[in-house]
């Protein structure tokens, strides 16, 4: 059966239509509330046309094309979540805004994309539109880009092939000067400025581990090196006959919280989850959107130590010795507040920079630094 008449072109009236919303951004934030019900307006009508498509007779191998076609071609960041924030899946707009990749961003909770005051406040009117008690709109910020809200609309979609209700968001940022030329243009110097960088920090990386008077001294100042490169905290945790021992940690010249720092000194490896799994299994983690509280264990008091470093991105690499098997330990980089996912490439990089750790930690056993 052909695809019901006139349906591709009312997708591309709503996209023609979101197109002018979207270029209206531009007028004084006193006009946003009549924009905002103009958008909701729009994404009821959007959830009206997936229904009827939902309950309409299949059409053959064009199925799932009023849904891919009004999701996809949005030019507004849209994301299709359920009702603990859940995403299940994101527009290229939402992509490019939000710096994760579709593949990776599905199954993840939205809300850690969020500064920590935003995230309940999300989950709360997600779980209310999911459970059909009304759409609405509501201010959100990103741990990416503080310094300006979005305007968040969320309605209740009856998603084909679903059971249950699940929420469509829209993100509206707040205008801001763009540089002239299309996103792909930037996003190849970017990389490159990035690559560039990856790779003198492990150069100077190198050169400190070539450099010092003992191993002991020669990883502390590398790990030193690579949080001033790529994180706010680094760890080093060293494996030995009796149990591991914490080396050395790096943080900020100022941090917030004055006691951080001794805090993860004086724990064990043994009771930091992410260290142990890293060295029972030899394979780096990557956390980049990561709520896990427990995940750096706690300090003295049990307070959870990912909490009082505000952390959002995590990556733990394994020290592997030369024979490839045996793990020496674990290089732990930690990002906190506003600071972007690391990519993969800066993943890469520390992978490298551990490997050359690793080589400095055969020859010498752990101790305090």
């Amino acid at each position: 059966m052909s695809r019901p008449p006139g349906r591709e072109s009312d997708v591309e009236a709503l996209v023609a239509r979101l197109r002018e919303l979207r270029a209206a951004r531009a007028h004084p934030p006193c006009e946003y509330p009549l924009l905002l019900d103009a958008a909701l307006a729009e994404l009821e009508h959007a959830a009206e046309a997936l229904r009827q498509a939902q309950g309409a007779p299949p059409p053959g191998p064009r199925t799932a094309f009023p849904f891919k076609a009004i999701f996809d071609h949005l030019p507004w960041p849209v994301i299709l979540t359920d009702e603990q924030t859940v995403v299940r899946r994101l527009n290229r707009a939402a992509a490019e805004l939000t710096g994760l990749p579709p593949g990776y961003a599905a199954g993840r909770p939205l809300a850690a994309l969020l500064r920590p005051a935003d995230r309940a406040v999300l989950r709360a009117h997600a779980a209310a539109v999911a459970r059909g008690e009304g759409d609405r709109s509501l201010p959100l910020r990103l741990q990416r880009a503080p310094e300006g809200p979005l305007y968040a609309t969320l309605t209740g979609i009856e998603v084909p092939g679903k059971h249950r209700r699940e929420v469509l968001l829209t993100l509206t940022p707040t205008p801001a000067p763009r540089p002239a030329g299309p996103a792909e243009d930037r996003a190849d110097p970017e990389a490159v400025v990035r690559q560039a960088e990856v790779t003198a920090l492990l150069d100077r990386t190198d050169r400190a581990l070539l450099s010092g008077n003992t191993p002991s001294a020669a990883l502390g100042a590398a790990t030193g090196l690579l949080c001033e490169g790529l994180a706010d905290w680094a760890l080093l945790d060293l494996a030995s006959p009796a149990e591991p021992a914490r080396l050395t940690v790096h943080g900020p010249p100022v941090p917030d919280d004055a006691g951080l720092e001794k805090a993860f000194l004086r724990q064990t490896p043994l009771d930091c989850p992410v260290a142990v799994d890293v060295m029972a299994s030899g394979a780096t983690a990557v956390e980049q959107l990561t709520e896990d509280l427990a995940r750096l264990g706690t300090d003295e008091d049990g307070t959870p130590l990912m909490a009082r470093a505000g952390v959002t991105s995590l990556l733990s690499v394994p020290l592997t010795a030369p024979d490839g098997t045996t793990v020496l330990g674990a290089l732990t980089l930690l990002r906190a507040g506003a600071a972007p996912p690391f990519s993969l490439l800066e993943a890469a990089g520390a992978e490298i920079a551990a490997g050359h750790m690793a080589l400095v930690a055969d020859r010498g056993g752990p101790g305090p630094h």
